[in-house]
């Protein structure tokens, strides 16, 4: 294994009539030796290694043209006291000068089809260590808890431009109740709606303004599991963690155009560099044009967004990042088809039962800044502040109920004006290590604050027309009863306090524990109802690493979930707060020198707490309940990633989740969760190829499949299971110093029919799958 203190620039793309050539202009500005020797082994196809130590603020000779790679790396090392020696073709180690012999080179296995999975060059899909499951850059191979990385080189492979496609990736996360312009998921059988950025929450049930832009994400952690200790009230299955792209000190400018089946047009833009000499101030600039029709009738959208990041890094030991995200645009409402008996309805692909009329325009700001101090070198400080604001306007038809005829289906009309949300939140974090007698500890001590706000006004109409299913006339005309317009106003506040001790043990054994205590109140203008309570969470995970590359581990972790908000109890106060216990063991190991990872997991998680109406009718119709509602969902999940040969990358997961409401006042005793199949996977791998004939040629391909899934909660009707097979090429070559790559991308291969997900209540809000698609892209890098 590397250590820490190695950078390693690895190979891209390059095209062969260019690998024993170096194009550069004749006075090239210097940079430090780091940075330069990177982009050298980026442009050309190189491993180079070399120790961080020995190359500190050592700057680069100037290149001329036409040199060959010897002769570049001779000059870039020219003074500096350096050499570069041959360890293998194309790869190279820098090592200190000596009279008639270089020092001793690393050894040749830790370099070998690795890079910095930051780099924007990356091919890499593993990623050795997040922040997720524990706020601390930790291994994952010491991090007692199962937590899943889809790093932007899988994206890219891809062309993934929306979460759902990346997050396929993943084991046990399956498209949720995604409407009205909003994605959410199920994780581990349990529905959220919202997601992290940078650990920080954000409501995309009401803040979400159509797909969330990818552009500008370096990587998506999915951690396992309840997360409430660390990141406050949320469903247990899970969390969905945003990583940004940062500001680099080596230049890296890309432009991409992609084009595809249903006038599917974007245009993307990622630039980063340094602003000063002593690469003290940072910035970088992602920016997204998105313009994109649809299978669907009436269904279309576009938006723009740009994202600026600026970076001031004030010493080795302090720095301050400030950045933004602003998103304006237009996307349209689909409801999809309905049921008829135990299936979705028989209808062409593009029929829509919404109206033309059926969309929302949007503006979107998220703006912030975190800054972090280290005082020493075991305790450091970081602090993080955001605001997030969203202003929306929309109409729709809604489909309510299809009627015993089975084709004529009742709708209404809805929308929202001046649809504003609101949200501040912040939070501090205090990390040390210490040791006592021996023993390692890494402290976490933070808070945490989030204030929400949703205000606006709801506009209704009952009297909306039908519609025939197999025979449908569109009125196209949005009629609004202001009798049924409701003014509404949500408030969301709360506080946490979290400490947590990851402890690092004699004979490779590292426990984590910690709690969180949570203060939470909300308050409904609609429902009229106030909910303010508090709660005491626990954590505790246990590890044991017998050999670098095997990881056996176990944890129980509580949840404190979301608020029962619409419903109270018989003294007319509100009910307490959902709740949810995890078991989870499994094993991670790692192959090839750490290139392959794989996690193998068990789980039983138990929600508990959830709201049923009051067995007595005649309460049940003043909406009393009661919690006797519980539900668990246990099962096994198993991811690999990684390269198994230089070129072939790979990463897949199957999950097997056994789904059943245990406790219940209805007739759902012993359902399943709706949209979780029993049975699922996805596998993707792609291959580069290596010699120098082909070199610059990428294939790749894979299947998603997921077996039979109920649409709602009563389980009266299922989503048949699919198979949907994808594939992709793409070939890069050099041109002068830029790089160009052309790709194709073929998803759903063979035309399947599909329904990915459903509205999880009722029996009219089924998602239609796209079919076969082609998507083409070209981008320049330099």
């Amino acid at each position: 294994m590397l250590r820490s203190g190695l950078f390693l620039a690895v190979v891209m793309l390059a095209s062969p009539i260019v690998q024993a050539q170096i194009s550069a202009t004749q006075q090239q500005p210097a940079l430090p030796l780091a940075a330069a020797l990177q982009q050298l082994a980026v442009r050309h196809n190189l491993s180079i290694v070399f120790d961080a130590e020995i190359v500190k603020d050592k700057q680069a000779s100037p290149l001329s043209e036409n040199l060959s790679i010897r002769e570049a790396l001779d000059t870039l090392l020219n003074g500096s006291g350096l050499q570069a020696k041959e360890i293998a073709p194309g790869r190279y180690s820098i090592v200190k000068a000596t009279t008639g012999a270089m020092q001793q080179t690393l050894p040749e296995m830790t370099v070998t089809g690795a890079s910095d999975p930051d780099s924007p060059y990356s091919t890499q899909y593993k990623v050795p260590d997040t922040t997720t499951a524990t706020r601390t850059k930790t291994p994952i191979m010491e991090t007692p808890m199962s937590i899943q990385v889809v790093p932007k080189s899988v994206m890219n492979d891809q062309q993934a431009i929306t979460l759902e496609q990346s997050l396929s990736n993943v084991s046990g996360v399956f498209p949720g109740l995604g409407f009205n312009g909003v994605e959410t998921f199920n994780l581990r059988g349990f529905n959220t709606w919202d997601y992290y950025r940078n650990g920080v929450r954000f409501q995309s049930a009401l803040s979400q303004t159509g797909n969330r832009e990818v552009a500008n994400l370096e990587r998506i952690e999915v951690l396992k599991g309840p997360a409430s200790i660390l990141f406050g009230r949320i469903e247990p299955g899970g969390m969905i963690n945003l990583v940004p792209k940062t500001p680099q000190a080596t230049p890296y400018y890309s432009l991409q155009q992609q084009f595809g089946s249903y006038n599917l047009f974007r245009t993307t833009l990622d630039a980063t560099s340094s602003l000063n000499q002593d690469n003290s101030l940072l910035y970088r600039l992602n920016f997204a044009y998105d313009n994109e029709g649809s299978f669907r009738e009436f269904v279309n959208s576009h938006h723009f967004f740009v994202a600026p990041v600026l970076q001031w890094r004030i010493s080795d030991r302090t720095q301050i990042t400030a950045e933004m995200e602003y998103k304006t645009g237009k996307y349209a409402h689909d409801y999809g088809f309905p049921a008829i008996g135990n299936r979705p309805a028989n209808l062409p692909v593009n029929r829509q039962l919404g109206e033309s009329f059926n969309s929302a325009k949007f503006d979107e700001i998220t703006a912030g800044f975190h800054w972090s101090h280290a005082f020493n070198d075991n305790w450091e400080i970081k602090h993080r502040f955001y605001l997030q604001h969203t202003d929306e306007d929309d109409n729709v038809a809604l489909p309510l109920e299809l009627r015993a005829d089975n084709r004529t289906l009742d709708r209404f009309f809805a929308g929202f004006r001046n649809n504003k949300i609101e949200t501040y939140t912040t939070n501090v974090d205090l990390t040390g290590h210490i040791d006592t007698w021996g023993i390692k500890h890494t402290l976490l001590m933070g808070g945490d604050y989030y204030n929400f706000r949703n205000h606006g006004l709801m506009i209704d109409n009952f009297n909306f027309p039908s519609i025939d299913i197999f025979n449908p006339a569109h009125s196209g005309v949005a009629v609004r009863d202001p009798a049924d317009d409701i003014p509404y106003d949500t408030k969301e506040d709360w506080f946490g306090l979290y400490f947590q001790d990851q402890i690092k043990l004699p004979y490779n054994v590292h426990v984590l524990a910690g709690f969180r205590y949570d203060n939470a109140e909300i308050k409904d203008n609609i429902s009229g109802r106030e909910s303010a309570q508090d709660r005491i969470s626990p954590r505790v995970g246990v590890l044991w690493q017998p050999i670098p590359a095997l990881s056996f581990y176990g944890n129980y972790v509580e949840n404190f979930g979301a608020p029962n908000l619409y419903g109270s109890g018989l003294d007319g106060q509100p009910l307490p707060a959902e709740t949810a216990q995890q078991w989870e063991a499994g094993v991670k190991t790692e192959f090839f020198d750490g290139r392959l990872s794989a996690t193998l997991a068990w789980f039983q998680l138990t929600k508990q707490n959830i709201a049923t109406l009051h067995p007595d009718p005649q309460l049940a119709l003043q909406r009393i309940s009661v919690l006797t509602g519980e539900a668990r969902n246990e099962g096994i999940e198993l991811d690999i990633t990684g390269e198994l040969l230089p070129g072939w990358q790979v990463i897949a997961n199957y999950a097997y989740i056994n789904s059943e409401v245990t406790k219940t006042n209805d007739n759902t005793l012993g359902n399943r969760f709706p949209n979780v199949p029993e049975h699922a996977g996805n596998i993707w791998t792609t291959y580069a190829f290596q010699n120098e004939t082909l070199r610059g040629l990428k294939v790749g391909g894979g299947v998603t499949l997921r077996g039979k899934r109920e649409g709602n909660l009563e389980n009266d009707y299922q989503m048949p299971g699919y198979a949907v097979f994808n594939l992709m090429t793409s070939y890069g070559m050099k041109v002068g110093k830029t790089r160009v790559t052309a790709q194709l991308n073929v998803n759903n291969l063979f035309n399947e029919e599909y329904f990915p997900s459903s509205g999880g209540f009722g029996r009219t809000r089924i998602a239609v799958g796209t079919p076969r698609v082609f998507l083409g892209s070209l981008r320049v890098e330099y």
